[in-house]
């Protein structure tokens, strides 16, 4: 779960490349971007990934949120 201010909660998995599990997913909620490869850095497995967050609902300016990603809404 990842949260900030203004923003919406995002709720997400992510899934490792190669997992003998990926074909069973009972939910689907495996997709493609989900799907990463840790890289060892410094002898420990590490992954990086860029989440999007979407602003906060405001029922008052009747807009539906936009995507946030790295600081600029999409």
């Amino acid at each position: 779960m990842i949260s900030a201010s203004g923003y919406r909660a995002l709720v997400t998995h992510l899934f490792f490349e190669g997992d003998k599990f990926l074909e069973s997913d009972a939910v689907f909620g495996v997709k493609p971007s989900l799907i990463v490869r840790p890289k060892l850095k410094k002898g420990i497995n590490t992954v990086e990934y860029t989440f999007g967050l979407a602003p906060e609902l405001r029922p008052a300016d009747g807009r539906s949120p936009s995507f946030v990603v790295g600081g600029r809404a999409r």
